[in-house]
Parts: C-alpha cells; sequence; structure tokens
C-alpha cells in the first residue's frame, strides 16, 4: 500500500520544533501497517523553496527515507472540471496534482491536514481514500485494536498542583503563552479535566471557568453583553483514533448545562495546525467566530457558543446541546449488553464497572451509531429518544428496565451504495465490531437502517417500567417498542420526574 503525503505532513514531522503531536502516532501506523511513504516532486520543490540553507541540508538528509514519485501524470478534462478548471494559485496546482495521482491510483490513499483538499476528494469520490491525521489514526485503530500502543484512556479531574508540568504535552502550550508556567502554577488549588493513557501519558487538558455578568471584557472586541458565561480557558487534546475531541467538547458542554450560563466561548491564536484543528471542531459544534481578544502577544481569535435558543439555520450539530421540543418524541429500548458500552455515562449503579473496560472510540464518541431493521419511516433528523435500558433476564423487568439517557437523532441512512460506504459510516461509533457489521451487512443489507445520534444527557434519575406503567406512559404488563411515541406531556412528565435540565429551543 502506497501512502501519498502532502507537504505540510512531511513540514509537522521533518520540523526541528514539534509542531503536531500526533505526528509521532500517524508514522508510528504508516510503519505498523507497512504503508510506503510517498512523496511528490511538486512537495520536494515546495519544500525547498521553504527551507534556509541549514535547513535545506537537514531537508536533503531526511527527504531520503520517503518514496519520491518519478514522474508527474498529466491532468484529465474531466478531472479539472470536478475541482474547478485552471488552477488560481502555485498552492492549488500542488494540491490538485496530488488529488489526481490519488485520483488514478498512483497512490492508494493520500493524507493531508488541508480541509479544502478532502472537500474536493469527496466531489471526485475518492473521499475514502483521503484521509486527515485524525481520520487515518481513528480508521487504522478501529481496523487493528491489536497493534495500539495503549488500551485505554481516562479522564479525570485534577488538581493543577498534582499535574506535571513539565510534561512534553505543555510545551506548544508554553511557546504560544508566554508566562504560562506562571499561571499554571497559580492555579494550583484549582480543578482540570485531564486525560491520561494506560502509559500515563497525557493525551488532552481542558480548564474552564465560570464567568459572571460583571466580568469585565475591555481587552475583547466587539465588546461582550453583560450574560453569565462559561469560559474555556484551556483546552488541547492530541489525535489518539478514541475520538477524544468529542469527549471534552461534552463535558465542555455538560458544564455549561450544569453552571447555568448562557453562552460559551474560547480564545486561541490560530497559527499552527493543531489549533486550526481545534478551531474546526468547535466550529462543528456551533461555536462561531466573535471577534479578536487584543494582548501584548498579538490577537486571539474569539469563538462562540450561544445556549438558550434554537436557530432554525443551523444544523442539529450546531444547535446541540439545545433541543427543540417541537420534534417528536421516542422511546427507544436497547439490550443491557449493548447499553452502558455505547451510553458509558449512562452506566446503572448495579452493573460492575469491570464489564466495561474495554475501550473504544464509540465510548468517546458524541455522535453514536445505532442500528436497527425496525420501521423509522415516520422518524426524523432532530426527533427526540429517550434510551430505554431493558432488564436483564432473571430479575423483575418492572424495576431493572429503566430510562436512562437523552439523545436526539442527527441523521438516518436507509440504504448504502456499497458495503464501503456502510462501514465507514458505523466505524468508531457503533457497538459493533467489523466482524458484526460485516455479518449485518452480508444477512440484512436490505432491512439495515443506521441512526446516527448525538448522545445528549444522562437522566439525573433513571425511571423505572414500573413507574411508566403508573405514568400510563407504557401498557401494563408490556414493555415499550422500539420507536414508541410519546406525547409532549408525557416526555416533560418523564423529564421532571427524572429531575433533569435541557436547555429547550
Amino acid at each position: 500500500m502506497k501512502a501519498l503525503l502532502d507537504t505540510n505532513i512531511i513540514i509537522h514531522r521533518e520540523n526541528t520544533k514539534v509542531t503536531n503531536q500526533s505526528i509521532g502516532l500517524l508514522f508510528y501506523w504508516l510503519d505498523k501497517l507497512h504503508y510506503t511513504k510517498m512523496i511528490h516532486p511538486y512537495s520536494v520543490n515546495e519544500l525547498r523553496k521553504y527551507s534556509n540553507g541549514n535547513m535545506q541540508q537537514l531537508y536533503d538528509a531526511k527527504l531520503a527515507s520517503y518514496e519520491e514519485m518519478h514522474t508527474v501524470s498529466p491532468q484529465t478534462d474531466a478531472f479539472k472540471r470536478i475541482v474547478g478548471g485552471v488552477s488560481k494559485t502555485i498552492n492549488d496546482e500542488i494540491d490538485n496534482q496530488l488529488l489526481f495521482e490519488t485520483y488514478i491510483g498512483k497512490a492508494d490513499i493520500l493524507i493531508t491536514e488541508d480541509r479544502r483538499m478532502r472537500n474536493k476528494a469527496e466531489a471526485l469520490g475518492i473521499s475514502n481514500r483521503v484521509f486527515s491525521i485524525n481520520s487515518f489514526i481513528i480508521k487504522v485503530s478501529s481496523e487493528n485494536p491489536q497493534l495500539l500502543t495503549y488500551k485505554a484512556l481516562s479522564v479525570k479531574k485534577e488538581y493543577f498542583g498534582n499535574i506535571d508540568i513539565t510534561n512534553p504535552f505543555f510545551d506548544s502550550l508554553r511557546e504560544s503563552y508566554d508566562g504560562f508556567d506562571k499561571w499554571f502554577m497559580g492555579k494550583s488549588e484549582e480543578e482540570a479535566y485531564i486525560c491520561y493513557d494506560d502509559k500515563s501519558n497525557i493525551q488532552g487538558f481542558l480548564y474552564l471557568k465560570t464567568e459572571g455578568i460583571n466580568e469585565a471584557y475591555s481587552d475583547i472586541e466587539p465588546g461582550f453583553l453583560p450574560k453569565k458565561r462559561l469560559k474555556v480557558g484551556t483546552f488541547k487534546v492530541e489525535s489518539t483514533g478514541f475520538r477524544l475531541g468529542e469527549r471534552f467538547i461534552k463535558i465542555i458542554f455538560d458544564n455549561a448545562i450544569k453552571r447555568n450560563v448562557d453562552e460559551i466561548y474560547v480564545t486561541l491564536y490560530d497559527d499552527r495546525d493543531e489549533l486550526k484543528a481545534l478551531s474546526q471542531l468547535l466550529k462543528r459544534w456551533g461555536f462561531y467566530y466573535y471577534g479578536l481578544k487584543h494582548n501584548i502577544y498579538g490577537d486571539e481569535t474569539v469563538l462562540v457558543k450561544p445556549l438558550r435558543s434554537y436557530s432554525i439555520e443551523k444544523n442539529i450539530k450546531e444547535n446541540f446541546p439545545n433541543v427543540d421540543y417541537s420534534r417528536a418524541k421516542f422511546i427507544l429500548p436497547i439490550k443491557p449488553e449493548y447499553h452502558t458500552p455505547l451510553l458509558p455515562d449512562s452506566a446503572l449503579l448495579t452493573e460492575n464497572e469491570g464489564d466495561y473496560m474495554v475501550e473504544a472510540p464509540y465510548r468517546y464518541a458524541l455522535q453514536k451509531v445505532y442500528i436497527t431493521w425496525g420501521d423509522t419511516s415516520f422518524v426524523n433528523n432532530g426527533d427526540i429518544i429517550l434510551f430505554y435500558r431493558i432488564g436483564e433476564e432473571g430479575k423483575i423487568k418492572r424495576y431493572s428496565s429503566v430510562l436512562t439517557t437523552v439523545g436526539v437523532i442527527d441523521e438516518i441512512i436507509t440504504s448504502f451504495h456499497s458495503k464501503e460506504e456502510y462501514m465507514n459510516f458505523c466505524q468508531n461509533r457503533s457497538v459493533f465490531s467489523n466482524d458484526q457489521l460485516s455479518y449485518f451487512w452480508r444477512t440484512k443489507s436490505s432491512q439495515l437502517k443506521v441512526l446516527k445520534f448525538i448522545f445528549c444527557k444522562e437522566l439525573n434519575k433513571k425511571v423505572t417500567l414500573d413507574q411508566l406503567y403508573k405514568m400510563n406512559i407504557v401498557e401494563k404488563w408490556k414493555g415499550p417498542r422500539p420507536f414508541h411515541r410519546l406525547t409532549d406531556q408525557q416526555f416533560n412528565s418523564i423529564i421532571n420526574e427524572s429531575e433533569t435540565k435541557l436547555y429547550r429551543g
């Protein structure tokens, strides 16, 4: 297999300073899976333009470790029409040529951090062969779990004073913010969220701060109106293959709801690729460009996420955690063996934590996949679902079967063009293994319906089947069927009974 590497990947890899910690994991996988690492002659020329004399010697020495393509293939007219005709800039010319080499099969895959190139790949029908660093890591770690360098991740709250500030994880933050160490040590009695792998390497860090309506924002332009806000003070995650970024996004939203704020905001520099990737992640979840924060180190971008309102101009993910209460509402049963692996935050107190210690990307994802063979013709994007954990055999079902979780349907796919499309859609977001997914495709492809939903919130108090009987929501001595429809009054009764708070649109 041949992997063509975009210029930005080579720069990350060969820089004297580490600009993207995930690059090491990318090359680990390329080596483990025996990919030939290819570089295009256009990229070689581009790298030599960027280099000073000393760097050019360094690049020349290191480029020998890549296999250079010997020819440049002439682009076809059909290809040019799809990507937009004649290239307008040198960068466009290079990007298009790398895409074309992949398009015609001279490379099996292309890895790039350029989102525009990945958008073009989608138009060309080769999006399944063009990856970002993170998406490639996610794909191969799912397909080859036995080769993971770690088997589990743990996110927990920890006092600053107990965290090793000298860890290389913090080097990029130290470079961006003069005085970072002093600031960090000054927070010794405050808490942050930190993620370690099972080898005690730091993979993610998040610090949150609640700010009241009297907070001063003289350095932000345009000025903020008085509101209660959650500030994302420090946020960094590595690419792990475990969708860790989504896990931290969920922590941010959970804190926003718990602290009852009106708005979330973050300030960040966007001069490094890891920060651009973080900005893109936040924007996918509804943060938008607001303005600038001025300080002595240079201007930071201000991104804002409004709460308490639902905009029909935004998609479901961008609105989250705001929920449109006008949508249909359903109960969706799920077997106990699948419930907690898919919804680990909704585990019951009676469950043995050791039963769920096998870590997988879907446990960290905010967007998850539910596979069904039932009728979904009356279910639509944006509808609200309450997950119902069916009680185990041998237990009294009216007490052991409970509603646990609120979710919102993001997308429903009732047909796929190919098995590859189906697998790509389900992998890392479903509790099922690749073998199980393949079996479903082989035996029931014509009946498959795949629901991508967003985990919204665990119910603060679980509502039992017995309570549903008493509330006249489920017929006595029976259980809810898949997509058991609820009236608005029934849904509100459940939410009130569970003492759960949601942001209503």
